[in-house]
């Protein structure tokens, strides 16, 4: 499964951002925290993480744990009209509805057999819209505990390198 311009975008940004950061140098961080940043799921990263590398824009090498990367950037430049769509565009979609044309006036019959499609393609919609709702919140869900995951194993990395520490 392909990852989607808007999702590969985001994680050039991330580490673009990161790679100034630390002046082009190779970096380490937590896999926790790039999804804290990007706000992607576990495999979404896994999966963002390896077309990167595929791409041959980013190197990954192992960091001092499982929980840590090395990550190098080898083409720190990207187009920025690539990462967003300028809002003129936006506003100047076509207006379909004023460009439509009259419809031909019904007869009677007809009326009444529109009419109950209308009808029943209005209570298909609100099921369909009811549906996307109920997804959209299970997918809240799962984001939260995805992040409280990440806050977790974020913090047993911190614990593990205080004992290794000592």
């Amino acid at each position: 499964m392909a990852l989607r311009d808007k999702t590969n975008q985001r994680f050039k940004g991330f580490f673009e951002k990161q790679s100034k950061r630390n002046e082009g140098k190779e970096f380490e961080i937590a896999y926790s925290e790039i999804q804290r940043e990007t706000g992607a799921a576990s495999s979404t990263m896994k999966r963002a993480l390896e077309a990167l590398a595929a791409e041959g824009w980013l190197e990954i090498n192992p960091g001092r744990n499982s929980r840590y990367g090395l990550f190098k950037l080898l083409q720190p430049e990207t187009n920025s009209e690539d990462i967003s769509t300028p809002i003129s565009e936006l506003s100047s979609a076509p207006d379909y509805e004023s460009s439509a044309p009259d419809p031909a006036p019904a007869q009677e019959s007809d009326f009444h057999v529109t009419s109950a499609m209308d009808s029943d393609q209005r209570e298909l919609q609100a099921k369909i819209y009811e549906l996307e709702h109920l997804v959209d919140g299970l997918r809240r869900r799962i984001r939260t505990q995805e992040m409280t995951i990440a806050l977790l194993q974020d913090r047993m990395a911190e614990i593990e390198d205080k004992l290794y520490r000592r």
